[in-house]
């Protein structure tokens, strides 16, 4: 039955792939000097869907996502209790093909890879700082006409832009060998997320070896996006499971530092590493405050090393403080700003002041929710299990809450929560993925992404209450036990 379900899987993102390469559909983005046709192309023509007008259009991406993650949701409860190595196989299988279909075709729904192609070849050709040069200081240059972020310098880690330079310095001037060079890398980590997937689970959560990879390999907005656009945040992830791995086994500061590498890749990692931190201080082998030395030097010192050759002053901060104060159609607080901006405005000039004040406070307003939220999780932290739920539920947190999200955010989460069995953090996650599929069809998600938040807050505050309730309960058998010892005393 699993196999059925990836023979159908690879069907909906074959006759995906084809419509996207259809003129005028918006979904790809051609590679300068490269022509796509042959078995690429064969459904559209033989299903005749080179003409279908908008609204068909829109139609037929939407039913291909919705069948996509139907199968993804059924094939996640088929494998729920099965350890067979064979379905392990197929699962394999599965995502060498999706993965085959995405890495070859064009640049799939983003155009970010163009920008982070510049920001190597910043270094590379123009041997200048990526955190420093924005692609319109540079206008001749053969990706200019494809980058969509023209005024921004680099926001990632500079983790990213070593590997960066190093694809462009192989692949030189030619837009095709820089995009397949970016997307081989970006397949790559990918791959090599799966294997320390499955070994974490099965030390975490036995029995759930598959389940997990199958919600890590066969995710549809991660196949689609994060190998089609060749978004680095799976990057992050593969090194953030490397340096749980060294936790794990015992290496307690080489996995924080590794961790910290996953930070210089993307900011997101954080939130793999914050609960890590927590773990590690309040391990009873030694002093807390010597193990916050120790922790704290790691981490700076990984990020003082890294960023050290880009260092100059702190407007290489500049883009990525820009940045955080962006809002995305799909996120909750663009709902929020949006009713606000309704309830209060009155049209004309005064209504671009009232969305600049909208958007402060909504911001404010869930900057407070997730720091709460995070607070509450950051305390439950006590074991490895609970560590890695949390680092789950934190990158949960922040995307629900978050200005700006977008599909391939989801990446680190769902990775972590898998390792954990299934549970209120990993089905939302699932859920949140499961909506996503819609984007960029669909642009305005707040609203289903509202309802995940507030039936995952719900869950997690009834167990808060739950443990509240049983240490309350335990405080007060103890307290009774202390008052008959002394009586008997």
């Amino acid at each position: 039955m699993l196999g059925l379900f990836g023979v159908m899987s690879g069907l909906c993102y074959y006759l995906l792939v084809s419509v996207a390469l259809i003129p005028n559909w918006a979904l790809i983005y051609d590679v300068k000097g490269t022509k796509y046709g042959g078995p690429l192309t064969w459904p559209s023509k033989l299903l005749g869907l080179r003409h279908l007008p908008a609204t068909y259009r829109t139609l037929l991406f939407v039913l291909l996502m919705v069948a996509l993650s139907c199968l993804w949701l059924g094939a996640i409860y088929l494998v729920r209790r099965d350890t067979r190595r064979a379905l392990t196989a197929v699962i394999a299988t599965a995502f060498g093909v999706f993965a085959l279909l995405f890495v070859f075709a064009p640049v799939f729904m983003s155009r970010d890879i163009f920008s982070n192609i510049f920001f190597g070849r910043a270094m590379t050709v123009y041997h200048a700082n990526p955190f420093l040069l924005i692609p319109h200081a540079r206008q001749g240059d053969v990706f200019y006409p494809l980058i969509g972020w023209k005024y921004n310098a680099s926001v990632y880690g500079p983790v990213f832009n070593y590997l960066s330079w190093l694809v462009t310095k192989l692949a030189g001037n030619s837009v095709a060998a820089n995009v397949l060079g970016f997307k081989v890398m970006t397949f790559a980590f990918y791959a090599a997320c799966l294997p320390m997937v499955y070994w974490l689970t099965r030390r975490l959560t036995p029995g759930k070896e598959n389940m997990a990879l199958l919600i890590t390999a066969c995710c549809p907005i991660l196949v689609m996006h994060t190998l089609g656009g060749a978004h680095n945040d799976i990057i992050a992830v593969a090194v953030v499971l490397a340096g749980y791995i060294l936790y794990r086994k015992g290496y307690l500061l080489s996995g924080i530092a590794i961790v910290m590498v996953a930070v210089m890749v993307k900011i997101v990692a954080v939130f793999a590493l914050a609960p890590m931190l927590v773990l590690y201080v309040r391990d009873k082998r030694g002093a807390p405050l010597k193990r916050v030395i120790a922790a704290g030097a790691a981490c700076v010192g990984v990020a003082v090393l890294l960023y050290l050759p880009f260092l100059k002053n702190l407007k290489i901060f500049k883009t990525t403080s820009h940045m955080s104060g962006m809002y995305s159609a799909s996120s909750i607080p663009r709902v929020f700003t949006w009713l606000y901006a309704k309830v209060f405005g009155s049209g004309g000039a005064a209504s671009s002041r009232l969305q600049l004040t909208a958007n402060s406070r909504v911001h404010l307003v869930f900057l407070g929710i997730a720091g709460i939220l995070g607070i509450l999780l950051l305390l439950g932290v006590k074991d490895y299990r609970s560590m890695t739920l949390c680092a789950g539920s934190l990158v949960l947190v922040w995307f629900l809450t978050s200005t700006y999200v977008v599909p391939w955010y989801l990446a680190l989460g769902l990775a972590l929560a898998a390792l954990t069995g299934w549970n209120a953090t990993t089905g939302a996650l699932v859920a949140a993925a499961t909506i996503f599929t819609l984007y960029p069809m669909v642009g305005h998600l707040g609203v289903p992404l509202l309802v995940v938040l507030v039936i995952w807050t719900a869950i997690f505050g009834s167990s808060e209450l739950k443990k509240l309730r049983w240490h309350s309960r335990k405080r007060a058998v103890r307290g009774q036990q202390e008052e008959l010892d002394g009586e008997e005393a």
